[in-house]
């Protein structure tokens, strides 16, 4: 990643990974980190505040909703106390949002909506691994989300809609490494590096120059995280 110029961004999804993240962040100039709680781990979202302040700590997240083979509604009424828990506490210290969203899209944007209205401006973030349509980007547009792609783009032709539909100042790129490797490192271990693959298919859908859509990409991960 140093010798590419690549900077990244690690994900905390519970109490004891957002600590790892941290100092994995703090130990390398071109990583940052973010903290907090997935759905589908279990931790008090109140301990996240004594991380927070940590200047390497740019947002809040992985944080959402997952209902990814999910029928019990008691399971997923604490994955929505699980979520405002961090959202509350990522507009109090006004940081963005990094969300992780699956087949749960129209809560999560229920939720976010009903904060937009106290929050305004210091509701934000980005939507990690964007696999909704066009009409669902739109409303996180309307909230000011930033969304996200990685390799599976290389692979299949299922958002190239929305790819294109995304303006160039609320579109970014990740790879989710270690999973989903893009092409042609596809069935590998994936890493942060491979990111250039993603963006190269982004250029390549959009029908835009490949340095122009990069520096526009960085350019938003900096407003964003504020890097």
């Amino acid at each position: 990643m140093k010798e590419k110029e690549i900077g990244t961004i690690t994900i905390g999804a519970d109490l004891k990974r957002s600590k790892r993240a941290i100092e994995i962040a703090e130990a390398n100039k071109n990583v940052w980190a973010t903290i907090g709680i997935h759905p589908n781990y279990s931790d008090d979202a109140k301990k996240l505040e004594e991380l927070i302040g940590n200047p390497k700590v740019v947002g809040t997240g992985e944080c959402g909703l997952d209902y990814f083979r999910l029928e019990d509604e008691s399971e997923k009424a604490k994955q929505k106390i699980l979520f405002e828990e961090q959202i509350q506490l990522t507009v109090k210290y006004n940081k963005p949002l990094m969300l992780h969203i699956r087949d749960a899209y129209d809560d999560a944007l229920d939720i976010l909506n009903g904060y937009k209205k106290e929050a305004g401006e210091k509701l934000k973030g980005n939507v990690h691994f964007f696999a909704g349509d066009v009409l669902v980007a739109k409303k996180f547009l309307d909230l000011g989300f930033t969304m996200s792609f990685t390799g599976v783009i290389t692979f299949t032709q299922d958002y190239d809609e929305v790819i294109k539909y995304i303006p160039q100042n609320s579109i970014m790129s990740e790879t989710d490494a270690p999973w989903v490797a893009p092409v042609p490192f596809r069935g590998k271990r994936n890493e942060p590096a491979y990111v250039i693959e993603v963006i190269k298919k982004m250029a390549e859908i959009r029908k835009e120059n490949l340095d122009v859509l990069n520096s526009a990409m960085v350019e938003n991960a900096r407003r964003v995280f504020s890097l």
